[in-house]
């Protein structure tokens, strides 16, 4: 019996880490820089290639931004390609509807300035 209890401590303690919660930036830059790419996507669609190149822009500092935390949490390339699916897809539901975790308004202060 003593056996399979050591077994079994030794095989939960060999089992991988459960990923860290997101902070609240790296949650914050997901979310946004999901917004900015389905506004970019939406402006090409529309014909406005300035303000699509724009938001893309946008898109992808904040996605830059959002990787940096992410791996410094530890997650490798195929976590965080798996959370920014995840965001995009969850973003564009909740995108100007009321109850949106973050008002897409606010978001371009996030925005690093060009230099």
């Amino acid at each position: 019996m003593r056996r399979l209890a050591a077994l079994l401590l030794i095989g939960l303690w060999s089992l991988p880490a459960p990923a860290t919660e997101l902070s609240p930036a790296a949650d914050r830059l997901l979310w946004c820089g999901s917004a900015f790419y389905w506004l970019s996507t939406d402006a090409y669609d529309s014909g406005n290639d300035a303000e699509g190149d724009q938001y893309g822009a946008w898109s992808d500092d904040l996605a830059a931004r959002a990787d940096l935390l992410l791996e410094a949490d530890g997650r490798d390339d195929s976590a965080i390609t798996t959370l920014r699916d995840d965001y995009d897809n969850r973003v564009v539901a909740e995108m100007g509807k009321p109850g949106a975790k973050y008002d897409v308004t606010a978001c371009p202060d996030l925005v690093t300035p060009a230099p």
